[in-house]
């Protein structure tokens, strides 16, 4: 192995290594300073996952899929979500919690480049393990824990049963997409933001779940697809039809909504686009207008030019769906949206969403681009 492939497996190894460090560094440190180290380790995290998006580890080295350039940009996704919970989290006295965001994005990563995806549920179910500790630890938690482990256990059960079906087979397809949806915690299949903290656990785990969809679409062929369309589609029509005041907590997984239906019709680059608006507004609070943008698909953000590239795929693979897909995005603007979030755009104060707003707009710009000049 040469000199420079060598450095690319070091890097690679430090880049999914780090947020372990970062999660020790954190818990241990007192919790007045803990905060800002914490947003220097998260930012050396997204520096590494740049780089290890831009040298690649080597096809001789890689892990035969782990050289999809996709795979890689959602892992940056997942660094630069990890830098906004901790830009928007206050100083937290609970050592495990403040190091939870760490452990989980560290455990995702690891999850994304599993060889085997039974492999990578297994990590998402430390994961889930871990989290749940993590919450009912302190007293009058223990429903909290109940509810996320028996949401995660039954969707990481029916994928694990898909699995071990024939391949491409109508019941293998259904029942891992079902897995999926009730993993994520897409609305209204599965349980979602219940405590403002469950997002240090559940924002990595959603993404990666996602990630995770692109890589079982071999097993669960046609029908998978279908049940992924299908469930995108329906939990865009229930976000939009449940209006402003019931539907805000559902409001968070619309972007997720639309990344399954990406990935059901193989438009994987406008899934990473919906990602990335997941990944850094989905732990943003609904009060925060640039949050509530980046979740609803305004322009100019990333989730706005995935769902141009997701309009101009579904005609081709159904037009009845893409009418459908055009109606729902319309209702929930006109219903969705909170009435106090004004429509038009407002650079915001705060640090996060300033970071977010950036990343956001250079996002929906620079993967088009990619994709463009063959990158994708």
């Amino acid at each position: 192995m040469s000199l420079g492939a060598e450095l690319t497996v070091v890097l690679a190894a430090l880049a999914f290594v780090w947020p372990f460090v970062g999660a020790v560094l954190v818990a241990a440190l007192a919790a007045p300073r803990s905060r800002e180290y914490a947003i220097w380790v998260a930012g050396i995290g997204c520096a590494l996952a740049l780089a290890v998006f831009l040298f690649p580890v080597s096809e001789a080295a890689a892990a035969g899929w782990d050289d999809d350039p996709v795979q890689r940009a959602g892992r940056v996704m997942l660094a630069f979500g990890l830098l906004l919970m901790v830009l928007e989290s206050p100083v937290l006295p609970d050592r495990l919690l403040r190091s939870l965001p760490h452990v989980s994005t560290a455990l995702a990563g690891l999850a994304c480049v599993a060889p085997d995806p039974a492999v990578g549920l297994g990590i998402l179910v430390i994961e889930l393990g871990w989290g749940v500790f993590v919450f009912t630890r302190p007293a009058g938690q223990a429903m909290t824990g109940w509810s996320l482990i028996r949401t995660g256990a039954v969707g990481v059960f029916l994928v694990l049963c898909g699995l071990t079906l024939p391949q491409d087979t109508l019941v293998a397809g259904l029942t891992m997409a079902c897995g999926l949806v009730v993993l994520t915690g897409l609305a209204p299949f599965g349980q979602f933001g219940r405590e403002d903290n469950d997002v240090f656990l559940l924002l990595p785990l959603a993404a990666t779940t996602l990630l995770l969809a692109m890589r079982l679409r071999v097993h669960g062929g046609g029908a998978f697809a279908m049940a992924l369309v299908a469930a995108g589609l329906l939990s865009v029509w229930l976000t939009g039809c449940v209006g402003r005041l019931s539907g805000r907590r559902m409001f968070r997984t619309f972007p997720l909504a639309l990344g399954f239906m990406a990935v059901g019709i193989q438009a994987d680059v406008a899934a990473l686009l919906f990602l990335c608006g997941w990944c850094l507004a989905g732990g943003g609070r609904l009060e925060r207008g640039w949050a509530v943008r980046a979740l609803a698909c305004f322009p100019p953000g990333a989730p706005f030019v995935g769902c141009l590239l997701l309009l101009s795929m579904l005609p081709d693979w159904s037009w009845s769906i893409a009418v459908l897909t055009v109606a729902g995005l319309l209702l929930v603007v006109v219903r969705g949206l909170p009435e106090r979030v004004p429509l038009h755009l407002v650079w915001p104060d705060e640090a996060a969403g300033q970071l977010a707003c950036v990343v956001l707009a250079g996002m929906g710009f620079l993967v088009p681009l990619a994709m463009m000049l063959g990158a994708f």
